[in-house]
């Protein structure tokens, strides 16, 4: 069982500190950004942090993520840290084991990380169980 340890600190004026350990099979495997019918991104990790893909300000993504089975049924929900809104999203892990949300982000340059979170994790469970991060550029 391979574990990976991500930590993000933060000075009190970015109010953002934690700490996140993955255990490989908890987590997202692999995700599928489009914007309409165009695929921006298809990725695979054993982390759950997936690479950031460069978008357009104020545009919107749909984000499908792909997870062991054994996480089917579980309920998770959405949460954007650096601006942008989450429009629609599943309210659990589907039985073939697939979460998706649609997510714009705001007009601002820079990046945007939305991460999904398990909010019944244990202290042996990662309580982020995916990273997605969506880039606009400056015009």
């Amino acid at each position: 069982m391979k574990k990976t340890t991500f930590v993000y600190l933060a000075s009190p004026f970015l109010g953002f500190i934690s700490c996140w350990t993955a255990i490989a099979q908890d987590v997202a495997q692999s995700d599928q950004i489009t914007q309409g019918q165009q695929i921006i991104q298809a990725d695979s990790t054993t982390t759950g942090k997936f690479e950031p893909v460069t978008v357009g300000a104020s545009t919107t993504s749909d984000v499908a993520l792909q997870f062991p089975l054994s996480l089917a049924g579980k309920t998770v929900t959405v949460q954007p840290l650096d601006g942008g809104i989450v429009q629609t999203a599943d309210s659990a892990i589907d039985p073939e084991g697939t979460f998706s949300f649609s997510f714009q982000v705001s007009e601002r340059s820079g990046r945007h990380r939305v991460i999904v979170i398990d909010p019944s994790a244990d202290e042996n469970s990662p309580h982020i169980i995916a990273l997605v991060q969506l880039e606009v550029t400056s015009p």
